[in-house]
């Protein structure tokens, strides 16, 4: 057992683009074991990925010592209406239109909650991180992809697809370097995973992964790769910029892998930020007459695991409302 206290627990999953992860998730939102392997189901198929899956979240369930009150998951795409599985997986095509509710219900016999990956970081840091006491909270979720979510008043945005839609392809650069679904000089492309790996091709004429320069970064032993995550922090800035008009975050919590690259990251953004539309974001938080105090951006307090953690955070805001219910 790895747990003695009475605390609830659940079973999460994150199928990222190239890392699936699985874990045991506290009501406090604390990992208490995780595993991770890599996302191949477009290369093994998806009945030898689907197998994976399950097999780790039940090493994860008999590790528990005690019953878990539901499973939960996310993934890297847009989730359909009923919330059953992804419509459109970009990065594992191979899980189009698979009904992983139905699949997870049946193997289980649990509660199942599924979210795309965005809505799950949001609702991690929403509920148990830097956006606790927000009533208007958005997210950007930084690794292989760039996703962006929007909680107000205790609420996501579900008005696309699941989430608020496609907000990483916002185009920065017209005409610039495409991303892995074809928006030429869009936030992904310049801000992901692929995007920090073309910088660092140039600056060290050989490829370096991701994980390298957001590590080097990191514990600032790579004065190059501290470059790198600078420029990457401008274009997240500029991201920003363009998109806090249409929903006015009070508070703007970066989150994802790359957002491990930590103060550097964050300094540049707010930078970027400040320069394009601090004023006006000033201006309407005078003019707004309490409806809107300004902006602030910060670093996630989650961090790595985020994706775990979030997508079962609805499957204890169920539990609460049913305990409430029969008191």
């Amino acid at each position: 057992m790895l747990s003695n206290t009475n605390e609830l627990i659940a079973l999460g999953f994150d199928i990222g683009g190239s890392t699936t992860k699985v874990g045991l998730v506290s009501r406090s939102g604390k990992i208490l074991a995780i595993k991770e392997t890599s996302t191949d189901v477009e290369t093994t198929g998806l009945d030898k990925f689907l197998e994976k899956l399950l097999g780790l979240l039940h090493v994860m369930q008999a590790q528990a010592g005690r019953p878990v009150i539901g499973v939960g998951g996310t993934f890297l795409g847009w989730i359909d209406d009923a919330r059953t599985g992804p419509f459109m997986c970009s990065n594992a095509p191979a899980l189009h239109g698979f009904n992983l509710k139905k699949l997870l219900e049946s193997e289980f016999g649990l509660p199942v909650v599924l979210n795309d990956d965005a809505t799950a970081h949001a609702l991690a840091e929403y509920n148990l991180g830097s956006g606790r006491g927000v009533r208007r909270f958005m997210s950007m979720a930084m690794g292989t992809g760039l996703g962006i979510a929007m909680i107000i008043n205790g609420e996501p945005l579900r008005f696309t697809a699941g989430c608020i839609g496609d907000a990483g392809h916002i185009i920065l650069r017209p005409g610039g370097p495409p991303c892995s679904t074809g928006c030429k000089g869009c936030g992904e492309a310049l801000i992901g995973v692929a995007g920090i790996e073309r910088l660092a091709l140039e600056k060290y004429g050989v490829f370096k992964p991701a994980r390298e320069i957001i590590t080097g970064t990191r514990e600032e032993k790579d004065p190059v790769a501290t470059e790198i995550i600078k420029e990457i922090g401008l274009y997240t800035g500029e991201l920003l910029a363009s998109i806090s008009h249409i929903f006015l975050p009070d508070l703007i919590a970066l989150t994802g892998g790359t957002s491990t690259a930590g103060q550097v990251l964050l300094n540049a953004t707010k930078m970027r930020f400040e320069e394009l539309v601090g004023d006006y974001h000033r201006k309407f938080s005078h003019m707004s007459d309490g409806y809107y105090s300004g902006v602030e951006i910060v670093l996630g307090s989650l961090r790595g695991e985020t994706g775990v953690i979030g997508s079962v955070v609805e499957l204890f805001e169920q539990e609460q409302k049913v305990a409430f219910g029969n008191f």
